[in-house]
């Protein structure tokens, strides 16, 4: 039986962890992320065949995180 997991809880330990290593200063985008995201161990293979994309969990996850800053729609950068 495959266990099931949750597509923005996945991405919020992801963030969570990428967070850890990330020098102050430093910016991404939500694409950027993601790209990271889907070569990362949280990414599962039933997430392939989700509808809402991963771009929308890794911005939901930087919300509920705190620690990037959101400066333009799409970008962020680390406290």
């Amino acid at each position: 039986m495959q266990e099931k997991y949750s597509l923005n809880e996945q991405t919020l330990l992801f963030i969570q962890e990428f967070e850890k290593h990330v020098e102050s200063g430093k910016t991404y985008t939500t694409q950027e992320l993601a790209d990271e995201f889907e070569a990362s161990a949280f990414n599962k293979e039933q997430f392939n065949t989700y509808k809402k994309t991963k771009n929308n969990a890794i911005w939901w996850a930087l919300t509920r995180s705190g620690n990037l800053l959101m400066l333009k729609r799409g970008t962020y950068k680390r406290k």
